[in-house]
């Protein structure tokens, strides 16, 4: 097409070329013959220049006019391709406007019904449609649940479901699909939603809303007209974009959800536990407390964490200063008693002698037992600090009673 165009171009020129050339020399020989008082060749020079504007005249009806009047075509053509792409820019404007404000309305701070009321709005807006439904998936019925509309179409429309595989909204979310529909009636898989009255709609574009990241379904938007519609690009390309983001803001609210559920079981587990945890700490405090034997509870490390009043009144101090000692610190020595926690840390039991140190410096002769105790969570030893004085004296004096029996027995023999 160029090649001809510019061989159309040099013909042109070389014509207009060739008339004007013809007219100068026409002119030329005028002058040269009247000058020269040639009447034959001044009468035959007027001829071909009367010639040159009929050829003039005929080279701009033959080459001329066409040429200018494709031109004014082309100019005419190129202006309304000119207004076409205004409007598609205007068109594709609009549509970027549509999907910034569904963004914002599904990513409102507002009740998640309230966002997607206001993406309902929106979408009928920008798609021109007389009204938008939006359905929810609910995975455990397998069914669609009317969730949103335009205008004020849910006042009054209570649980509106539809199975999954059932109507054109069912076929979408079971098949993944998007439908259009310029006449919604005539299509087989048209099913009527008495709460709706579908039938009174004449096109639809149903979509699904799908999550293709982890292949989970999430509902089904639907457009409804009156009037015979088709789709152009630029709103198929808008209403997807749509689906997509619809589809993401529901399953992260689905998410929200779950995730707000599992806080509140474990808050719940949580105190449950606390409750239990508190009510067995208070009953150990309370029994080692009344108990007749001395008690100590410390870390793996030895540091006494609670005592008891019998150990108070075994070792002449108070319960704050034994708090604030190693259970190590009490003793004459401790190398047989670090062996024995160390054991019951790892599960085991045992039984140690030792000689405790008292506040006023005494020493008091006791047995020591440990074993691995767990409260609130955490790794202690219980050790039982037994008096055994009592028992040495009376070994003691057993000893002695034993001994004088045995001489007074000696004496007695011949």
């Amino acid at each position: 097409m160029n090649a001809s165009f510019e061989h159309r171009k040099g013909s042109l020129i070389t014509a207009i070329a060739l008339v004007l050339a013809a007219a100068v020399i026409a002119g030329s020989a005028v002058c040269y013959f009247s000058l020269e008082r040639n009447g034959a060749g001044f009468l035959l020079s007027l001829v071909i220049l009367a010639v040159v504007p009929g050829a003039a005249y005929l080279l701009y009806r033959q080459l001329i006019f066409p040429y200018y009047r494709r031109l004014e075509d082309a100019n005419l053509e190129l202006h309304l391709r000119q207004e076409e792409l205004l409007d598609i820019k205007d068109d594709l404007f609009i549509k970027f406007l549509g999907v910034y404000d569904v963004n914002y309305a599904a990513n409102s701070p507002r009740l998640f019904s309230n966002r997607m009321k206001d993406v309902a709005d929106v979408t009928a807006r920008v798609m021109e449609a007389e009204v938008c439904l939006l359905f929810l998936y609910d995975k455990k019925a397998d069914e669609l649940v009317l969730s949103a509309a335009n205008k004020d179409l849910m006042d009054g429309l209570k649980n509106v479901r539809v199975a999954l595989g059932e109507g054109i909204e069912g076929w979408v979310g079971r098949k993944l699909e998007p439908v259009m529909l310029k006449d919604l009636r005539s299509d087989g898989r048209f099913r009527e939603i008495p709460e709706l009255n579908l039938s009174r709609y004449q096109s639809a574009y149903c979509l699904p809303l799908y999550v293709y990241s982890n292949g989970a379904l999430m509902g089904v938007m639907e457009v409804l007209y009156t009037k015979p519609r088709s789709f152009t690009d630029e709103e198929i390309n808008f209403f997807t974009t749509l689906s997509g983001i619809i589809a993401t803001t529901v399953q992260n609210e689905q998410m929200q959800i779950e995730l707000r559920k599992m806080n509140l079981e474990l808050e719940q587990w949580v105190t449950e536990k606390t409750e239990e945890l508190r009510s067995s700490e208070e009953r150990y405090r309370s029994l080692v407390e009344n108990a007749c034997d001395t008690i100590f509870v410390v870390a793996e490390n030895g540091d006494v964490v609670f005592v008891n009043e019998q150990a108070a009144s075994l070792t002449g101090c108070t319960k704050y200063d034994l708090v604030h000692k190693n259970f190590f610190e009490l003793f004459v020595d401790s190398a047989g008693l670090r062996k024995l926690l160390a054991e019951a840390a790892q599960g085991g039991r045992g039984l140690s002698h030792a000689d405790l140190r008292k506040a006023d410096g005494g020493i008091v002769p006791v047995d020591v037992s440990a074993v691995g105790l767990t409260l609130m969570g955490k790794r202690f030893v219980q050790s039982v600090v037994r008096d055994m004085s009592s028992l040495l004296q009376l070994e003691n004096l057993l000893k002695e009673k034993q001994k004088e029996i045995a001489e007074l027995k000696a004496g007695r023999r011949p």
